[in-house]
């Protein structure tokens, strides 16, 4: 492990990761406890980007699963060790949410692991349907 940061409440983790060997691709493990609202989706925003690079804006959902706290898994696709980053939430899905397609779809593509896949088909859920498009043509 790389770093680890705690929300201020303490109730959310945000583990960084650097596979063993010679990878150069960093990983996040977002790790929430005690969720409010067990049916709803939780939705962080983690924002990162080398000096003098482009932004990266993943969104990051986490739901509860049936064991453990909810938690998922993502690539940070251009993240290096002098990246700067930030995290905000999580928190509840809105229903009306209006991000930008493309930060979906590369959100969604950033996911290592099938619950965060599934994280994202239960987010789909929650969003009107145009939103519901976007994720399913990046669930393909």
């Amino acid at each position: 492990m790389v770093l680890e940061a705690s929300s201020p409440d303490g109730r959310t983790r945000f583990l960084l990761r650097r596979p063993a060997g010679d990878s150069s691709e960093y990983r996040l493990e977002l790790v929430v406890r005690e969720a409010d609202d067990e049916d709803r989706p939780l939705l962080a925003t983690v924002t990162y980007a080398q000096p003098g690079g482009d932004e990266h804006v993943l969104l990051v959902p986490v739901v509860r699963g049936r064991f453990g706290p909810a938690a998922s898994y993502v690539r940070l696709s251009g993240f290096g060790p002098d990246a700067t980053w930030a995290a905000t939430g999580p928190y509840p899905v809105p229903a009306e949410a209006d991000w930008a397609p493309a930060i979906v779809t590369d959100s969604i593509g950033a996911a290592l692991n099938e619950t965060t896949r599934d994280a994202w088909r239960r987010v789909r859920d929650f969003v009107g349907e145009g939103m519901r498009d976007v994720i399913d043509g990046a669930l393909r």
